[in-house]
């Protein structure tokens, strides 16, 4: 099943992640025309853009444009584990 799809100018990192309860990692803006899907396998993640909340659950995804600042945060009690693809 595609998820989703981006056109990638030269590359795509595939990243296997793993946030603990309670753990946050934050960026700042990427590149212009960065972007980054985001599927959650275990666990939710809460992915913060500009700011705005959005909460991921098992099986769920987002695709975004990366040339702002956001964050990624772990608000559940079990380890987060989740697939991060940056479109470069």
């Amino acid at each position: 099943v595609l998820l989703a799809s981006s056109t990638a100018c030269r590359e795509v990192e595939i990243w296997a992640w793993t946030l603990a309860p309670g753990e946050r990692y934050a960026s700042e803006a990427d590149a212009e025309g960065w972007s980054e899907q985001i599927y959650v396998a275990e666990g939710q993640l809460t992915l913060i853009i500009e700011g705005v909340e959005h909460c991921l659950q098992v099986g769920q995804f987002h695709v975004f444009a990366s040339n702002c600042r956001y964050a990624y945060r772990n608000d559940g009690d079990v380890p987060t584990r989740f697939v991060r693809n940056v479109v470069i």
